[in-house]
């Protein structure tokens, strides 16, 4: 029998306000933010691990925190009419019909590529930004992106500001994509990709869709395969990575996901199975699976595991080399699986050890040893559905 674990807030509901502070840590000691300079806000404390944290919104819009060392739940705010929810591995932004909602669940990893900061501070509500559907959000960067599917508009966010509780608005653009790179800014639109700020940087991108940060630069999915970003000194430069033969459009990598901070990151391939596109190496490849897949995510390099949400419901783990699927759980999100509205919710998420699914219909998130034979680790029960689902205090 698998432990289950009950979400049930503990303590009042935290009343939150768009200038509320966190807790002040102590001013003097190892967590004095006077010799802090990688990545310490005022009122932070720096600990020795990842303060890792699910955050879900639930059928009422109740916005909940569960701590994953000690499993004690906080009740953070309730939310109106959430539709989306994207993160930036700090911050929650739930999609409202006012725009996008944006709180600081407050954890964050910082990383310096040789070691890391991790920090934790009280959670609390920032504000909302302005904007028309569904917003996805690209952080990363000096500036954090947050894009609006209805109007096609981008709001680039001051991240600094952010971090420290404010919203400060660098610009508004209408592009097809936006992605913070560093301190530089690539905008994707009119079939290229190129920098905002840095004339004559840019390159050939048809119908641009996905992108994510890896340890060499940052990817953009196009027609014809995907752009690569590396940055000299302060100096974008872009590289193409054609797929290896001709692929159907049906089977393009149009969203991509990883473990954060590897070279290697996976993406669906239509039915047939999924993509790799390594990074490093500059290189595609495409495996067939056993069933179809819904969600995909590249969990490692060493072990080469890929972690994947079956269309019937099933978490796999997958031998990247081959496509074998090297373990497989019950179909746990069956129900959820059945019901397009509460599938479009459903987050897959991979850290170093865990990976971690909503499943809406079964009010349940699931805590998965993808490296152990798939084993359900943890169970953890919601009252009411968890429509919306995000891991935070890891990197970006």
């Amino acid at each position: 029998m698998q432990p289950r674990n009950t979400l049930v807030a503990v303590g009042a509901l935290l009343a939150l306000t768009a200038c509320s502070s966190p807790a002040p840590a102590s001013d003097t000691g190892p967590d004095s933010g006077a010799d802090k300079p990688h990545g310490y806000v005022e009122g932070a404390a720096e600990l020795g691990e990842p303060q890792l944290t699910l955050a879900t919104v639930d059928a009422v819009g109740e916005l909940a925190l569960t701590d994953l060392v000690d499993e004690s739940v906080v009740a953070v705010t309730e939310l109106a009419d959430v539709s989306a929810v994207s993160t930036d591995g700090r911050h929650l932004f739930a999609t409202t019909p006012g725009g996008v909602t944006i709180v600081d669940t407050g954890v964050w990893t910082v990383d310096h590529e040789d070691h890391s900061h991790y920090y934790r501070a009280e959670p609390r509500l920032v504000g909302t930004v302005d904007g028309d559907g569904a917003a996805s959000v690209a952080g990363g960067g000096s500036a954090t992106a947050v894009s609006f599917a209805g109007s096609g508009e981008t709001v680039l966010l001051d991240s600094d500001a952010l971090g420290s509780g404010e919203i400060s608005e660098v610009d508004r653009l209408t592009a097809d994509l936006v992605v913070p790179f560093k301190a530089a800014t690539l905008v994707a639109s009119g079939g290229t990709v190129s920098v905002l700020d840095q004339p004559g940087a840019e390159i050939a991108c048809a119908e641009p869709s996905g992108s994510i940060a890896t340890r060499v630069g940052v990817l953009i999915g196009c027609a014809d395969g995907a752009v690569l970003a590396t940055l000299d000194a302060e100096t974008v430069g872009f590289e193409a990575l054609p797929y290896p033969t001709a692929v159907a459009e049906a089977d393009r990598a149009t969203a991509f996901d990883a473990r954060p901070g590897r070279p290697t990151v996976a993406a669906l391939a239509g039915t047939s199975g999924f993509w790799l596109l390594d990074s490093r190496e500059r290189t595609w490849s495409r495996l067939a699976t056993e069933a179809p897949l819904l969600r995909v995510v590249a969990a490692d390099d060493t072990g080469n595991n890929v972690v994947a949400l079956s269309a019937d419901g099933r978490i796999l783990t997958l031998d990247g080399a081959t496509g074998t699927t090297l373990s497989a759980t019950e179909p746990l999100l069956a129900a959820t699986v059945a019901d397009p509205a509460l599938l479009a919710g459903v987050e897959l998420t991979v850290d170093a050890n865990r990976a971690y699914v909503n499943a809406p219909a079964e009010n349940a998130v699931y805590e998965i040893d993808y490296a152990d034979g798939g084993r359900i680790a943890r169970t953890f029960d919601v009252p009411t559905s968890p429509l919306f689902f995000a891991e935070t205090g890891r990197l970006s």
